[in-house]
């Protein structure tokens, strides 16, 4: 505290706005992995965790219960936990447990609030009770501006390195290597917060390939093997009056679902989701990179229309259903006089206790074959399934946390939109993976695949080892 009266108050003032900056953008090291305005999921444990604790009135200054499907944004919740954290002396031992875990998980979202809240009550007027001013007005500005910024301006992302190798039949009765993946790709995603309701987007990508180095691959859409650089901008919001959300521009598109259209993918158009309580309703329509041009056919993109229906049942079982349509494809054997064709599916998930859980799925279509394409007899028109088993899983904010999973996919190209999870066109396949934190927001994660083609048995097996940082 001495050193600090020696400095100048401009020099001061600059530090305190950029430390305001950095916690503000989550670019420090140890920031969480997601951003300080993002939403807390509407299902995520911590509503329950924080109701039990203000009916207990154990909770200053808060009496009414989270209303229920009131989203609410990680900063919200970290005040009422650094609330709940003032009175941990009334409360009983099962109360200071849970209350262990919040504060755990919104451990650096709470020392950005307690920053703000600092800056707030910061007096402006005279320091160590000399009388002189602690700050010019430029500073005063520039601390205003910087607190004001922290509380609209989110940034978070990762850095990967990924490796994956191919073993398939070579032809001549053996297997042949080759490389899938030898990447390198950097996410920076932030958001603006416009009011309370709406959220400007813009993320971010880089991709560099370490096996195409000498080839002309620059890309602004790169796939894993080749370099260049993705700018995805959207907008979020929501009408709290209907119970509608709505998401609109190009963004990514990742679950391990698929919702009869892709499990990662490049999606440019309208998502609406519907629903005030706990059954939700998703129409999404737009243009989607659907890897047909890629696997054989000719289409870059497709016009894919999707409406899904997802309802929890509890804490431990929800369920997805719905359908969607998309143009025929060569690539899956489907007719192009068809025209569109519609998928419908359903998928479960089940927790059964805080170490194991299980999802399954299912995934047909009404495609007709391509008479023209010779291989077409040989394609299977089966429903498509899946099943996940998880043992654990692994928490970034927990080092040394794991999770273990065994999956089985069987994807026949006519009744899948298109390939997914790294299932090959008209496979089947059995993975084991394994994915570990070795340290707060690294990840390590590794999975063998034993791929089959499920007309021909042909073997396509993949392995992959992947490192990432998250910020």
């Amino acid at each position: 505290m001495k050193n600090w009266t020696k400095q100048s108050r401009r020099t001061f003032g600059a530090a305190v706005v950029a430390a305001a900056l950095a916690l503000g953008n989550g670019v420090t090291g140890e920031a969480a992995a997601n951003g300080f305005l993002a939403e807390v999921p509407v299902n995520d444990w911590s509503y329950g965790a924080v109701n039990d604790l203000i009916a207990a009135g154990v909770v200053p200054d808060y009496t009414l219960a989270i209303p229920e499907g009131r989203i609410m944004s990680r900063m919200e919740m970290a005040m009422i936990v650094d609330a709940a954290m003032q009175n941990q002396a009334a409360m009983t031992e099962a109360q200071q447990a849970e209350l262990k875990k919040l504060n755990e998980a919104y451990y650096y979202d709470i020392k950005k609030a307690r920053m703000l809240a600092k800056l707030d009550a910061m007096d402006m007027s005279e320091t160590s009770g000399k009388g002189e001013a602690s700050f010019t007005p430029e500073e005063r500005e520039g601390l205003k501006k910087a607190a004001a910024l922290a509380d609209k301006l989110s940034i978070s992302g990762y850095a990967r390195l990924r490796n994956d190798h191919y073993l398939k039949d070579n032809g001549a009765g053996g297997t042949a290597r080759s490389t899938r993946a030898n990447m390198v790709h950097i996410a920076v995603n932030s958001t603006y917060k416009i009011n309370e309701d709406w959220q400007a987007h813009a993320d971010v990508g880089y991709r560099g390939t370490f096996s195409a180095l000498n080839k002309d691959s620059k890309s602004i859409s790169p796939d894993e093997d080749h370099a260049g650089v993705t700018i995805d901008p959207y907008v979020t919001g929501r009408f709290p009056k209907l119970g509608l959300d709505v998401k609109v521009g190009k963004w990514n598109e990742w679950n391990i679902y698929g919702w009869g259209m892709d499990i990662d993918c490049d999606f440019a158009g309208i998502q609406l989701v519907q629903g005030k309580k706990k059954f939700k309703t998703f129409f999404t329509t737009g243009k989607m990179d659907l890897w047909d041009y890629a696997m054989g056919g000719n289409r870059e993109d497709e016009q894919v229309t999707s409406l899904r229906f997802f309802y929890p049942f509890d804490d431990k079982n929800d369920i997805n259903f719905g359908l969607s349509s998309s143009s025929a494809m060569a690539s899956r054997y489907q007719d192009p006089d068809q025209g569109r064709v519609l998928y419908y599916f359903v998928h479960g998930h089940h927790v059964f206790d805080k170490n194991w859980q299980v999802c399954a799925g299912l995934i047909n279509s009404n495609a007709k074959r391509d008479s023209s394409n010779p291989d077409e007899g040989t394609k299977t028109k089966q429903p498509g399934r899946w099943l996940q088993v998880q043992y654990k899983g692994a928490d970034l904010s927990k080092p040394g946390s794991y999770g273990i999973t065994a999956t089985y996919r069987y994807e026949p190209a006519l009744s899948w939109p298109t390939v997914t999870d790294w299932c090959g066109l008209n496979e089947k396949f059995i993975r084991l993976g394994v994915n570990y934190v070795p340290a707060k927001n690294i990840m390590l994660d590794t999975f063998y695949t034993w791929g089959r083609e499920i007309d021909t048995d042909k073997r396509s097996d993949l392995y992959r080892f992947q490192a990432q940082l998250f910020f």
